[in-house]
């Protein structure tokens, strides 16, 4: 009688409702077990959202090198924390972070800081990472603390972004559940990274164009609007995202006036899309310093790879016919196991992994889910398929050429920094495949997205604590 009631329940649950209250309380959960600037790439965004909260929208040179002016008390903040990063054996302890609320802004005070890789990034993705900060520190509240209180903030808006677009799809609400729940997913989107305003704005996409494929609703200029605001957004944000606008092609025609109409949006939200993708990448060409070309006394040790050079890759790319196929298919290969396991769980600075049998039967849940959710509104025709199969090729595509040109030395064979969070704003569209309306198990679907969410996160919240704050035994 119990567990039927307890079953009873668990079906009237709602997925929207499941992950706001899911995602509230492991994403706050996460954001206090992980210590300060132990995401990738964190101190820098630090500085590139510092940067854009004093209303400087575009990075500064000086003597050939590229970052900005950041407060001193935020380099000195960051300092006790270097040390954590690939190195586990050194830990965290809430005494050194407590200490850091101490240190006072002293906005006044500043200097010169190297961010070359956040520095090209567009003001978009730290929108709401800037306005915390630049409210905060307003309100002369120490360093540490407008880092967490960005960090919070930033959560609590990607939190009300994807409640939202679960609320708007008719379709995949559980599996968008439970891939936003995914552990990498939550570390990542606690975090300042300009990733999550890219994640935020990939599966608000996703989802408004699946309402508008899946509904009955035709579609008007206040649709139109959405669409190409949400586009220039998302190109802004990270170009290597833009083919999810080809997810246009997934509305019926019957949903506009006529087709004439239907080409036309198509077209105009295509070339305003990829067109403001374009029009940013001119923009930081002009800012882009090369390793060699860089600065020599500071060039070394601030996230420029040596020997790399977008200008001359894109040209040997350009002059060595099927050479970037061959890279991308080693690449693919070779590093299959970094993204593998990084899109289900790789924490801190790509050194704590969650163990491969977990990574396994995530996998194994995530398409279980796929197939069997009730889609009762979905008739994905072939062509609806493989538009979403060109629009993942195409992202995926882009995502190793901007890892190829950015960090890999001039020729190289191989891409080595394929990272699993690059394709959580994209592997959507890999598992949206998997569904087949001849199948459904609503009810099994949506419990194993709870039980899976729960355990999963529960196991990475002590899998993180373990890790910073667990001293290491040794065995004599």
């Amino acid at each position: 009688m119990i567990l039927k009631r307890i079953l009873k329940n668990l079906s009237q649950v709602k997925p929207s409702s499941f992950f706001l209250m899911v995602s509230l309380i492991t994403g706050i959960t996460f954001l206090i077990i992980t210590p300060p600037f132990q995401v990738p790439d964190e101190i820098n965004h630090f500085y590139k959202s510092y940067q854009i909260s004093d209303g400087k929208f575009l990075s500064e040179t000086k003597n050939d090198r590229l970052g900005g002016y950041i407060p001193k008390s935020f380099v000195e903040t960051t300092k006790p924390f270097l040390g954590l990063r690939w190195n586990m054996n050194s830990k965290a302890n809430f005494k050194t972070i407590y200490h850091q609320f101490s240190i006072p802004l002293n906005e006044d005070d500043k200097i010169f800081i190297d961010f070359p890789n956040t520095a090209l990034y567009s003001p978009v993705s730290y929108l709401p990472q800037a306005f915390s900060i630049f409210t905060l520190k307003n309100l002369n509240f120490s360093p540490i603390f407008i880092f967490y209180g960005s960090r919070l903030f930033t959560l609590l808006v990607w939190i009300i972004c994807i409640w939202f677009a679960i609320k708007i799809t008719p379709v995949y609400k559980w599996l968008i559940t439970l891939l936003a729940l995914l552990p990498m997913s939550i570390f990542t989107n606690m975090s300042i990274s300009a990733d999550v305003v890219t994640n935020i704005l990939a599966f608000l996409l996703i989802a408004y164009f699946l309402k508008l494929a899946f509904g009955d609703k035709k579609i008007d200029l206040k649709n139109l609007l959405i669409i190409v605001g949400l586009s220039v957004l998302l190109a802004s944000a990270k170009l290597v995202y833009t083919p999810i606008i080809l997810l246009f092609l997934l509305i019926p025609k019957r949903n506009f006036k006529n087709i004439k109409e239907f080409y036309s949006y198509f077209i105009l939200t295509f070339l305003i899309g990829f067109g403001t993708a374009l029009l940013w990448s001119k923009i930081i060409n002009i800012q882009y310093i090369p390793y060699e070309d860089y600065n020599i006394e500071y060039r070394d040790g601030i996230d420029l790879m040596k020997g790399s050079n977008i200008h001359e890759q894109l040209d040997y790319i350009l002059n060595n016919d099927l050479y970037i196929l061959e890279v991308f298919i080693n690449s693919m290969y070779q590093t299959f196991d970094m993204y593998y396991t990084g899109y289900i769980g790789t924490f801190g600075w790509l050194d704590t992994k969650l163990p491969i049998w977990i990574i396994h039967i995530s996998y194994l849940f995530i398409i279980f889910v796929a197939i069997f959710e009730d889609n009762k509104n979905l008739n994905f025709s072939l062509f609806q398929r493989l538009v979403v199969l060109g629009s993942l090729i195409a992202i995926i595509f882009l995502v190793l050429l901007s890892q190829h040109l950015t960090w890999d030395g001039i020729g190289g064979e191989i891409i080595v920094t394929i990272q699993g969070r690059y394709f959580i704003p994209a592997f959507p569209l890999l598992f949206m495949l998997f569904n087949n309306s001849k199948y459904n198990k609503q009810f099994l679907t949506s419990v194993i997205v709870m039980l899976l969410s729960v355990i999963l996160l529960c196991f990475s919240a002590w899998t993180l604590y373990a890790r910073y704050y667990m001293s290491p035994s040794f065995n004599v």
